[in-house]
């Protein structure tokens, strides 16, 4: 083993979604949570285990910045996926994370208790509403996952849900529980909102400084965010003629129809002079937009949402809140920040009964749509937020300060340590077994074949490889060869070839780890640079 570091490893690469990809909750969170780990972790080395050269090159055009202004590029490692089980037998991780439950964190338990390695796996959870994961939470109840692994939910109503899914499955199964650990670590932000003085702001908008102004942000989509309709209901009721009231719902257009059906029907009820459209904000216009308002509003009614990171954005910018009771909305908003507006709906057994064979977008919109917030209270916590400019100023102040508290990302990431340092420090070794779940390629497909080359096997270096490495010449490589054919170890082996000579005497004179030596000769032999020799 390499002298003990702390270490932290992961399967991805924390890249945000290109231009044109919907950029989600769940990708702000990971690229806030990456940018949080390398400007307040405390890790000798980071290992990133990625798929192949082209991802490498990905991850550093996207984060190679970031990771030179912060000084912390030396301590950076990408590795291939491939050189994963040579690195958890010979390297002591602290952790291993994932930034999702459902991935690969399962395999990377099984992968560790195959190799007998002693590093515990961690991940955060994002949306639990999907019908597939129920597969998912079957294997963590018999596939290697233990007490030495823990998921991270940024909720206890999340934490609720993956419990609750477990729990179902153990029952009817008849399995054991599951045994690894659950903690709750909310999600942080750093940076993200930057404090702008309300009146620029608002001139940057074409706000007036006159109005009280309520801003509601989020993606516009119904089927995964929030339906509009019950808060532009509610607005109706508390704007009179010549009110100095104006709501602002702002966000990614994820979804131009509905936009366009939320704009109609703002004309409808008589609100385009209380009500401002704004897509697609950048960053700038983002910041603005938090400092040009004076209280915060979000009714999600979608079980798709688990935490709520617009809620922290808001206290971070020192807003109120009047939000849904629901999901972990509930968690950020107590009535010192804030108001809670009651949720109910009506539990329907023939959804349950079709669930498995229907698709993620009609049924969360199915059930979002028979979700109700209380329209009367909506509309009193409406009025009161508009109405009360010192319960704005007394819930704004506990908003900041809660924010201060308990979501920073200097102290998430301080507690995500504690976590990662107590699961190693307490790690119980687990009986070594092969992964029940691995298809074993070259055994499952094994007939595929006329035969399998073995070390004992003998080779040549063909006619044509010769002169090509003679000529110094280079065989052409497909995208992403270049990982796995390293062309000077091809030149050495038709030099060391030149007369018969077994595969395990190549092998074991390179200085390539054996099974990737084992490949390349395995590539020659399909391109002509090595040829079998036959038994005579």
């Amino acid at each position: 083993m390499t002298p003990k570091k702390r270490i932290w490893a992961t399967l991805d690469d924390y890249a945000m979604p290109g231009a044109g990809v919907e950029c989600v909750g769940r990708s702000m969170a990971n690229g806030f949570f990456f940018e949080a780990l390398m400007r307040h972790g405390t890790f000798d080395e980071y290992h990133f285990f990625l798929s192949n050269g082209a991802h490498r090159t990905g991850f550093m055009e996207q984060h190679g910045a970031l990771l030179a202004e912060l000084g912390v590029a030396p301590k950076i490692r990408l590795w291939d996926r491939l050189d994963l089980p040579h690195a958890l037998g010979h390297i002591e991780y602290t952790v291993f994370h994932q930034s999702d439950h459902i991935a690969w964190f399962n395999a990377l338990c099984r992968l560790r208790n195959s190799l007998g390695s002693s590093v515990p796996v961690t991940s955060f959870i994002h949306s639990v509403s999907y019908q597939r994961h129920m597969t998912t939470y079957l294997e963590m109840l018999h596939c290697g996952v233990t007490q030495n692994d823990a998921i991270i939910c940024s909720s206890q109503c999340g934490k609720h849900v993956v419990q609750n899914c477990l729990t179902s499955l153990a029952t009817q199964m008849n399995l054991a529980p599951a045994s690894l650990r659950f903690e709750v670590i909310p999600l942080g932000i750093g940076q993200g909102i930057r404090t702008v003085d309300k009146t620029e702001a608002r001139q940057r908008l074409g706000l007036s400084p006159q109005e009280t102004i309520a801003l509601c942000f989020g993606r516009f989509s119904d089927f995964d965010k929030m339906d509009l309709f019950p808060l532009l209901q509610a607005m109706a009721k508390v704007v009179p003629e010549g009110s100095s009231r104006r709501l602002v719902l702002a966000g990614a257009l994820h979804e131009p129809s509905y936009l366009e059906m939320t704009q109609a029907w703002t004309r409808a009820m008589g609100l385009l002079d209380h009500v401002t459209f704004v897509t697609d904000p950048s960053d700038d216009a983002k910041s603005d937009l938090y400092s040009a308002a004076d209280f915060f509003v979000s009714l999600a009614d979608n079980v798709q949402e688990t935490f709520g990171l617009t809620l922290v954005e808001a206290m971070q910018a020192g807003l109120p809140l009047l939000v849904s009771d629901f999901d972990g909305y509930r968690e950020l908003c107590d009535d010192s920040v804030g108001v809670r507006v009651p949720t109910c709906w009506s539990p329907i057994e023939t959804f349950h009964d079709a669930q498995p064979i229907m698709d993620d977008r009609t049924l969360h919109r199915l059930v979002a749509q028979q979700t109700s917030v209380d329209i009367p209270a909506l509309t009193q916590g409406l009025d009161t937020l508009f109405s009360d400019t010192e319960a704005r100023r007394r819930m704004g102040q506990a908003a900041r300060k809660r924010f201060d508290t308990h979501f920073t990302h200097e102290r998430i990431i301080r507690t995500l340590e504690m976590l990662w340092n107590d699961l190693k420090l307490g790690y119980v070794p687990v009986e070594t077994k092969p992964d029940p779940m691995a298809m074993r390629l070259f055994d499952t497909f094994g007939h595929y074949v006329t035969f399998n080359l073995t070390p004992q096997a003998q080779v040549k270096a063909t006619e044509f490889g010769s002169r090509l490495v003679h000529a110094q010449h280079h065989y052409p490589l497909l995208a992403g060869m270049g990982d796995m054919v390293d062309w000077p170890t091809v030149v050495g082996l038709v030099t060391a070839a030149v007369e018969p000579v077994t595969l395990n005497t190549l092998e074991t004179a390179s200085s390539l780890p054996q099974w990737k030596t084992q490949y390349i000769i395995a590539w020659m032999l399909k391109h002509d640079l090595l040829s079998l020799e036959r038994a005579k």
